[in-house]
């Protein structure tokens, strides 16, 4: 009985030490080693880094070279701090108070603007009847930030935003985005006084700096950022549109942005680097000063192989099968299964494979919102394309020869019930949690179907 319960014993503990031996010599799968590659791997970014000028918005007075000196500055001293409390952040907790100083701040302060009611933000549905209510007390308000008005325009003429600073938990990111916003009531204003041209020239400059935003910088926060701005801009370009007459031509720098949004800008795969590294060095930070000199450490945290879970969920949308999806306007659907606790590296990587399966963002919304911006511009496109198309024919036959890059099997285009906008179906969140409810741009007020008269039969009785 003993000898059978030892030889038990022990065929149990050499099949543990088969599936250790296993699971720690398993080599990456094909999807990790592309997805780390895609991750890691160079990016020939576009045009000039916008970042200084991006974090320095709210200050007034300074060159781009004394911008860019703040950053750099501030950029130095954080990688200082960050290689001084390491320890303290990532080791065991020693006992009495941890003091891992202060997170370095720009040297000069920025102004702060008080948040004011007359102006709209992103969000607002109707940013022309708020400027309408009373247009010279927006001008007053608009007169303390037109430098930042202008700062943002600036960012226009960069072709991509990267950050300067090491990667970290802690990595800095700009308090001026609400500043990206301010331009919204001096476009508003400017076609309520009756320049609409220039209205229409800064909402069209600001729509190509949300696209670079959201496909060319290497931080999430940026992308999504650079979507919202992307998305007001764009629904306020509609209501200017719809007050126009159908024949008034848009300005020539709008070409650029009635272009569909790109497989590349709609998956993410760029802004998802920085969500990489920012865990990577959090992992490696973990190991080192939290387990790293233990007796068998590796055994239960392996860093490299964790990594290689990391990229091949936030690396999908640099893969084949979830573009192909974005391509075909199919709601995005990262595969989870690439996280899951049961697979073959997880016995010799216990603790790695429990964060890799909890610690990743909400990336399927993200994706999602991403894809309703690109939504969103085939619908402006298509609603551009019908004003320039002669009028012989009804709405509903137009809709029906819309250009083949406009059009999506999975959400097609459709008039409103009321016949005064385009409407297309949205993937992100529901009309109480998305910024502007079911996707819709108005169409021009001249074609909107006139008024049912008022019968007899109509009028409620005295």
């Amino acid at each position: 009985m003993f000898k059978r319960m030892a030889a038990a014993v022990f065929g149990l503990l050499g099949l543990l030490v088969v599936v250790m031996l296993v699971s720690r010599y398993w080599p990456a799968s094909v999807v990790q080693k592309q997805a780390r590659a895609a991750l890691e791997g160079p990016v020939a970014w576009p045009g000039d880094n916008g970042w200084a000028l991006l974090e320095t918005l709210s200050h007034e007075g300074l060159d781009m070279a004394q911008r860019q000196a703040l950053v750099d500055d501030r950029a130095a001293r954080f990688a200082q701090w960050v290689q001084a409390t390491a320890a303290q952040r990532y080791g065991e907790p020693e006992p009495g108070p941890v003091q891992h100083g202060q997170l370095p701040e720009l040297a000069l302060p920025g102004q702060r603007w008080p948040a004011d009611d007359l102006l709209c933000r992103s969000g607002s549905r109707d940013c022309l009847a708020q400027v309408r209510r009373d247009p010279q007390a927006v001008v007053v308000a608009l007169q303390a930030r037109q430098g930042v008005i202008e700062r943002v325009a600036a960012l226009a003429d960069y072709g991509h935003v990267r950050s300067p600073y090491l990667a970290d938990v802690n990595m800095p990111l700009p308090g001026s985005f609400p500043r990206l916003f301010d331009t919204l009531p001096a476009h508003a204003l400017a076609h309520v006084q009756g320049d609409s041209t220039r209205a229409m020239a800064g909402l069209c400059r600001d729509m190509g700096t949300g696209r670079m935003l959201l496909g060319h910088s290497d931080s999430l926060i940026v992308a999504m950022l650079g979507q919202s701005m992307l998305q007001a801009n764009t629904q306020l370009l509609a209501q200017v549109l719809a007050e126009l007459p159908p024949s008034t031509p848009l300005p020539e720098s709008c070409a650029a942005v009635l272009v569909p949004l790109s497989v590349e800008q709609m998956s993410l795969c760029t802004p998802m680097r920085g969500e990489y590294a920012i865990g990577a060095a959090t992992l490696r930070q973990s190991f080192e000063h939290g387990m790293g000199d233990r007796p068998g450490a590796s055994w239960l945290f392996n860093v490299d192989k964790t990594l290689d879970r990391n990229a091949a969920y936030l690396g999908q949308g640099c893969l084949a099968p979830l573009r192909q999806r974005v391509a075909q306007d199919l709601p995005a659907k990262p595969d989870l299964a690439v996280s899951s606790l049961w697979r073959v590296e997880c016995p010799a990587n216990a603790i790695g494979c429990i964060l890799s399966a909890t610690a990743g963002p909400a990336y399927r919304n993200y994706l999602l919102r991403a894809q309703d911006a690109g939504a969103q511009q085939r619908l402006l496109a298509a609603l551009v394309w019908l004003r320039v198309q002669p009028g012989d024919e009804s709405l509903a036959q137009r809709l029906q020869r819309l250009p083949a890059e406009l059009v999506s099997p999975q959400r097609p285009i459709r008039l409103s019930a009321d016949g005064r906008a385009l409407q297309m179906d949205h993937y992100y969140g529901d009309d109480q949690s998305s910024p502007y409810g079911s996707l819709s741009l108005p169409l021009p007020q001249a074609w909107w179907p006139a008024p049912a008269p008022v019968t007899a039969a109509d009028t409620p009785a005295p």
